[in-house]
């Protein structure tokens, strides 16, 4: 019987582990090992995966696949940026499928699990580094380490796996049951023949030397080796399937030279248990565990009829090992955007070479995940640098005007604006810009605190939902170059995390010994990667006609946050301007909204600051009304 289907409702936010696959069949595998499935939920806009949800035990869980034929570290970073933006309570994950085994420790039809080892911490990328003489490649940074919660888990399981053995035939046998049409190719059979060639000897194709379709390349070549010589086979006895832990190489090229993989394994130690394309792209983004089921041994010779077994033990394998993570575990995780700060840097396309994230710009260094307790004492402590450091980055603080002109603006005001159709378009939907425009007198800086307040009403208790605003002033502009408006920004965003984002920190150490200040590309670079931090930014800006021109200062600023609206964080801007043709020219095709003083408003406000002190007006409302009127006629939207 196959897994019952749930149609309760659900949120994204019940769901906290995240499944990541590469290839369609290891979907499937992942898919068989649910214990029940969940009805769809709706996709954030920008979020391109598709999911399978599901639960197995008490953990709800969210299976993503890379889209198809787009394998490599790149794509992978990707599908974990959205599936975090999507499910924001994610907080460890899994990546699991196929790859290819070192020999002689690993055979076909193992289980290799990324675990640290030495410097590296399960997963390193090989293809990356700097390098050295003799043709050598020093490996170069260091990618994040698994949650604690999960090598918690493992250390347990490794355990009970000596007492009592694996449940992964187990569960196999589950997988018969419940979905039979998938036993003759998920299961082992005796076709599945786990033959190794010796190093030196290539795959041989009726007399040509033939590609293979080594760990995770979804070809469609069906040839065997039937005309290789079976006198290179490597002699072995035979053993039951193994569990094996330690170092995963990653990179974007698919390695099926048997003298590349034994060189690239002596680089790294003879540490190396495993190979495939896809886990080093989430490391820095995704903190998970790499799980592979090995299907060939990264040479010349194909064994893509081990892929679908290999992809069901490696699911097997996820499914054991969940259940040794107690949801009280996982519980005393950060997030995983809590964790990573989303730590890859997305630059807009002024800064790029090409339309490609570039993954590599950040490297983070976490040492320590051990809960909410010791992130909460270690938060108390880092307060007060915490504070210098965003003071540092700039002391301009827009808060105490916010506060000032909130308090300035007369109950009920302003509603009309919040009302509008624009307005609520702009609050609802994502990656949209709001333009209001006004002549002087009409209220803009007052709109804009109360739309200011409003969000911050609205979304006080969403962690996910970013807001920054800036309020220009032309006799502040010494203080408001384009630089200090995206840092003023920066600071903002920053705030708005439990802790201080570790990109905000390694702008800080960069310049604190030489006393300097960041550039205005280092704060674009910094604010894309805070602003991804989120699902959703809103940038307000007040007064963009006081904003100098000169330095090409209000252009530049403009320019970065329609880029940051471009780019992945899809900020929504709001901002206001007298009508000067260098503004309105720049929001042309956009949606907008003219401020005027509405007679209702000024009429709300007269009632609030006329008080009459004479007897002749308090005993006399027809001609209190009277004036009234006569001040809103005469205010002509002013």
């Amino acid at each position: 019987m196959a897994a019952q289907t749930a149609t309760e409702p659900r949120t994204h936010k019940e769901y906290t582990v995240g499944w990541i696959c590469a290839l369609p069949k290891e979907q499937t595998a992942a898919t068989a090992m649910l214990d029940q499935r969940h009805a769809d939920l709706p996709k954030l806009p920008n979020d391109h995966n598709t999911y399978t949800l599901g639960s197995i035990g008490k953990h709800n869980i969210v299976i993503a696949c890379l889209p198809k034929g787009k394998l490599g570290t790149s794509s992978a970073a990707t599908v974990a940026t959205q599936m975090l933006g999507t499910f924001p309570s994610i907080k460890i994950g899994l990546m699991v499928g196929i790859g290819g085994g070192i020999p002689p420790k690993v055979r076909l039809g193992d289980v290799v699990v990324s675990t640290p080892v030495g410097q590296f911490p399960g997963v390193v990328q090989w293809d990356f580094g700097k390098a050295k003489e003799g043709g050598n490649v020093e490996r170069t940074g260091a990618l994040n380490n698994p949650p604690t919660s999960l090598l918690a888990a493992l250390a347990k399981l490794e355990t009970e796996h000596e007492l009592t053995g694996p449940k992964i035939p187990e569960y196999l046998d589950e997988l018969k049951q419940n979905w039979p049409r998938l036993a003759p190719k998920y299961l082992r059979s005796d076709s599945l023949e786990d033959v190794l060639f010796k190093a030196d000897y290539s795959h041989v194709n009726e007399g040509t030397d033939c590609g293979a379709i080594p760990n995770n390349d979804d070809g469609d070549d069906e040839e065997s080796c039937q005309f290789c010589d079976r006198a290179q086979v490597v002699k072995r006895k035979p053993r039951d399937m193994r569990i094996h832990y330690g170092l995963i190489a990653s990179g974007n090229q698919v390695i099926k030279d048997a003298t590349f993989r034994d060189k690239l394994n002596k680089d790294l130690g003879g540490n190396v248990l495993c190979v495939e394309m896809e886990a080093a792209g989430l490391m820095n983004n995704f903190p998970c565990i790499v799980l592979r089921g090995i299907c060939d041994y990264a040479d010349s010779h194909k064994n893509k009829d081990w892929q679908e077994h290999a992809a069901a033990i490696a699911a097997a394998f996820a499914k054991e090992l969940l259940g040794y993570v107690q949801p009280s575990d996982v519980d005393g995780e950060l997030t995983a955007k809590e964790i990573l700060g989303q730590g890859q840097s997305f630059l807009s396309p002024l800064h790029q070479d090409s339309s490609q994230l570039l993954i590599t710009d950040v490297v983070l260094n976490i040492a320590s995940r051990t809960g909410a307790n010791i992130e909460s004492m270690r938060s108390k402590l880092d307060k007060d640098q915490d504070i210098k450091i965003l003071d540092w980055l700039t002391p301009v603080d827009y808060g105490p005007q916010q506060t000032d002109y909130i308090r300035r603006r007369q109950p009920g005001t302003g509603q009309w604006l919040l009302d509008s159709p624009e307005y609520q378009t702009w609050v609802k939907t994502v990656k949209q810009t709001l333009f209001c425009p006004g002549i002087p007198g009409a209220g803009k800086t007052i709109l804009t605190s109360i739309v200011i307040e409003d969000l911050i009403t609205r979304f006080h208790n969403d962690p996910s939902i970013g807001i920054a605003f800036v309020y220009c002033n032309f006799q502040r502009r010494h203080e408001q170059k384009a630089e200090d408006l995206l840092a003023s920004l920066l600071k903002q965003l920053g705030q708005g995390q439990s802790s201080l984002p570790d990109g905000i920190k390694s702008l800080y150490n960069k310049h604190k010994d030489k006393r300097t200040q960041p550039s205005f590309d280092e704060l674009s670079r910094t604010l894309y990667i805070v602003a991804a931090m989120y699902s959703r930014v809103f940038i307000i800006v007040d007064a963009l006609d006081e904003c100098q021109e000169s330095d090409n200062c209000r252009t530049k600023f403009l320019s970065e946050i329609f880029n940051l609206q471009a780019n992945k964080s899809g900020a929504s801007l709001f901002a206001t301007s007298r009508f000067i043709s260098e503004v309105t020219e720049r929001f042309k095709g956009y949606p907008s909204r003219e401020i005027l003083a509405r007679d209702e408003d000024v009429r709300r406000y007269l009632d609030g600051h006329m008080s009459p002190r004479r007897a002749f007006l308090r005993e006399n409302p027809k001609l209190q009304d009277e004036i009234k009127t006569k001040i809103v006629k005469a205010t002509k939207g002013m």
